[in-house]
């Protein structure tokens, strides 16, 4: 007896992750962009520096351009390392900055060896901990 529910494997793996991906970086991005303030301060300027990078990372893994991965994951990791990143010196945050630079660091080894899955799980991990730590931040300020 056939199946009344359509199937779904027509969609790749990488079209269902790069949907995904566009799905929580645009809101963000889109956000960030229509906030027209007039003086940006170094916490702002990173976390657009940030964007900037993760868009690099996000094009690399949907065209498997290993070199644009590695181009965004270096450039994501420098920042995660500048003074302004450390807005907190709890050891929660702490374990959130650890959390990313690993699965960034992951996420770039995947993609040097052209294991481009594995690159895209490590890119939601990344994300996750990034949607982690911006939670943990605004839970403290409160």
């Amino acid at each position: 007896m056939k199946s009344q529910f359509p199937s779904f494997r027509f969609f790749s793996t990488k079209t269902v992750l790069c949907a995904l991906c566009t799905a929580l970086i645009l809101p963000v991005a889109l956000a960030a962009k229509s906030q027209d303030e007039p003086k940006k301060g170094p916490i702002q300027v990173s976390m657009r520096s940030k964007l900037e990078a993760t868009s690099k990372v996000l094009e690399g893994l949907a065209l498997e351009d290993k070199e644009m991965v590695h181009e965004g994951a270096e450039a994501l990791n420098a920042i995660s390392k500048a003074e302004v990143w450390q807005v907190l010196r709890d050891t929660e945050y702490r374990e959130h900055t650890q959390a990313f630079r690993n699965a960034i660091r992951r996420l770039d080894e995947a993609a040097q060896k052209s294991q481009f899955a594995s690159a895209q799980l490590e890119w939601l991990s990344a994300n996750k901990s990034c949607f982690d730590c911006h939670n943990h931040i605004r839970a403290v300020r409160k």
